[in-house]
């Protein structure tokens, strides 16, 4: 039985992107834990292929008009919130039947803070003997609020390696229920504790230099799960922190206490290879901030990839996103060269306003050179954009995904959401902006309707799917599927469909949409309906659509 259980609990949304669940950072934890002697295993209640259908959660009510009915079309957005992982109860169960004196539990988004609160509150039902820890973005941030529950015992701000393990001495052969003396839990960087009426919080902790996995920690993963084309996916994290400060994200947070840390190269090759031994990999996210900010290192890199895997079909791809100055030519024929098939190029807007208030550096020509050396190299490309920011205008967010529109690549849009921790979420709070609730700080809430409306930033979402589709969907020259007259659309809308292939489907709803300006949806019926949208919006976007497709 192991001492220590590390738990990534179930997750509640619209979707899931299983190869961006791995848990990578418990596996860190549970390395650490080994080496100190204590015996550990971890549950990773998303690595499970079922989820469940339920209701939507109090204050999402906004949403049913526009997520409330199926869309079988290739540019829908969401339609059903799920229940993605094991129940809690069975988490809990589980750890009941393994006994151990310490549980740690992630909480990495504050969306998700509930179900790491609820997974605590079973794991304590079931096994009360048990402490419990919990760690995370969430809890760095947010450690009174975390503390405010009976269920918790302990918070760890910052990075959890070295806090984990020596709370873990120190409550070792502890009785359950009660706590250490508090001078000795002072002692530990990063952990959070209730003491009488009060809360101490010690400061957080900020590891000097990342290490990489053992043989014991990558053992503990579900690999089965995190498969792609029938072989292993993987999650390295190459580097920690951000040298940049963003307004609108949270690591630029941490980057006040540590500094933006890379691993000696040899050091992640050694990882990749352990886990190589024990895998076939196809598969390898980087979910580095900055994978490519210093060229000789990202170039020793790529170089020991190559000799690792010799000629093997292997993906590489780095899904936070690329910083475009630090990519040329030498960097990309590189990375070609070891397996990257697709570039995640960030570049947030291409308003020099807009880039100025995100306090973000201007990338806008880097950003095109990459495309033009992308091209010759036959890589594709996504280009991530941030919509409906504080301040930020759905005119503004509408002409960055015209300018994707005539350039060789993929809109990434993502609607802002307020991240704890970072300028524009304190902005929220003295603007009186930020959603009541926890839960709708996520980004397929809409959760700040501020001069961009959540009608408009629905309808923004909207565009930029139908603008990837059109993108694979044109011929070569960038010409568009013909548009149909009004006649044509009324007797479309007014005929009986039944079911459709859902390629012919979409057509058919450009079509119509290229026509009038109205997205529609279909459900399995064949039956046709409009989408709540804003007519400006999508007139506008027709009416400047200059289209390049996505691979040419």
């Amino acid at each position: 039985m192991p001492d220590v259980i590390l738990i990534a609990p179930p997750i509640r949304e619209f979707y899931l992107t299983k190869k961006r669940t791995i848990p990578y950072g418990l596996a860190c934890i549970a390395k650490e834990l080994e080496q100190a002697g204590f015996s550990c295993a971890i549950i990773d209640a998303l690595a499970r292929d079922k989820s469940k259908v339920i209701e939507y959660p109090k204050g999402f009510d906004h949403l049913v008009p526009h997520y409330g009915k199926t869309d079988i079309t290739l540019f829908s957005l969401f339609h059903h919130y799920r229940h993605f992982g094991y129940s809690f109860e069975h988490i809990a169960n589980l750890v009941r039947q393994e006994k151990p004196f310490l549980v740690g539990i992630s909480a990495l988004f504050t969306p998700y803070w509930n179900q790491a609160l609820d997974t605590a509150r079973a794991v304590k039902r079931f096994w009360p003997n048990a402490f419990i820890v919990l760690g995370g973005h969430h809890a760095t941030q947010f450690p009174k609020n975390c503390l405010e529950n009976d269920d918790i015992d302990f918070v760890i701000q910052g990075e959890g390696e070295t806090p984990m393990v020596q709370l873990a001495q120190l409550l070792k052969g502890h009785p359950p229920g009660s706590l250490p003396e508090a001078d000795d839990l002072r002692q530990i960087n990063g952990i959070g504790f209730r003491l009488g009426n009060g809360i101490v919080l010690n400061p957080p902790a900020w590891a000097d230099s990342p290490h990489g996995l053992d043989q014991n920690a990558l053992d503990k993963i579900d690999w089965h799960f995190y498969r792609r084309n029938k072989k292993a996916a993987i999650t390295i994290v190459a580097s920690r922190g951000c040298p940049f400060f963003c307004s609108y994200c949270a690591v630029s947070a941490s980057s006040n206490y540590a500094n933006f840390r890379m691993r000696p190269v040899n050091d992640v090759l050694d990882e990749i290879k352990l886990q190589a031994r024990f895998k076939q990999i196809g598969f390898i996210d980087f979910e580095d901030e900055n994978l490519t900010l210093k060229k000789a290192w990202v170039l020793e890199l790529l170089h020991g990839i190559r000799q690792i895997f010799k000629g093997e079909d292997i993906e590489l791809r780095a899904m936070n996103g690329l910083f475009p100055p630090s990519l040329d030519i030498e960097i990309l024929t590189a990375m070609k060269a070891s397996g990257f098939k697709t570039l995640n190029l960030s570049v947030g807007s291409f308003s020099a306003t807009q880039l100025k208030r995100f306090k973000r550096p201007d990338v806008r020509d880097a950003h095109d050179r990459v495309l033009e050396i992308a091209k010759e190299l036959d890589m594709d490309c996504v280009s991530y954009l941030i919509g409906a920011a504080p301040g930020q205008t759905a005119e503004t967010t509408l002409n960055d995904l015209l300018a994707l529109a005539a350039r060789r690549t993929i809109a990434g849009l993502s609607i802002y959401y307020p991240a704890p921790g970072s300028a524009d979420y304190t902005l929220c709070e003295k603007q009186l902006l930020l959603p009541n609730d926890f839960t709708l700080m996520r980004s397929t809430a809409f959760p700040v309707p501020d001069r961009t409306s959540r009608l408009e930033a629905v309808t923004l979402l909207r565009l930029a799917r139908i603008l990837n589709f059109l993108k694979f969907c044109v011929d070569p020259n960038g010409v568009l599927p013909e548009a149909l007259s009004a006649d044509e659309v009324l007797d479309i809308e007014n005929s009986c469909h039944g079911k459709m292939d859902r390629y012919k489907a979409s057509i058919l709803l450009i079509r119509m949409f290229l026509t009038d300006g109205i997205p529609r949806g279909m459900d399995h019926e064949g039956g046709i309906y409009h989408h709540p949208h804003s007519i400006d919006l999508c007139r506008k976007f027709i009416q400047g659509l200059v289209l390049v497709p996505a691979g040419v």
